[in-house]
C-alpha cells in the first residue's frame, strides 16, 4: 500500500487511495464522484481522481464544528 506523502506526490489516486488520503471510506468518495460532486476521469471501469480535485472538494466540505 502506498503511503499518504507518495500519494500527495501523483497528480491522480484511485478511489481507495482517495478515501485513505482523507480518512474515509471508499463508499464516500464513490458517493461524491456518483453525485458529481467530485471531478474525476474515468479510465476504463475505474476513476483516476485529481489530487488538487479532491483537495479542493475536501475543503469545501470542512465546517467549524
Amino acid at each position: 500500500m502506498s503511503s499518504k506523502s507518495t500519494l500527495l506526490d501523483r497528480i491522480a489516486v484511485t478511489v481507495k487511495e482517495a478515501a485513505i488520503l482523507i480518512g474515509t471510506s471508499d463508499k464516500q468518495i464513490r458517493k461524491a464522484l456518483y453525485a458529481r460532486e467530485l471531478p474525476a476521469a474515468r479510465l476504463g471501469k475505474a476513476y483516476s481522481i485529481g489530487v488538487a480535485d479532491l483537495r479542493k472538494w475536501f475543503d469545501g466540505k470542512k465546517r467549524t464544528l
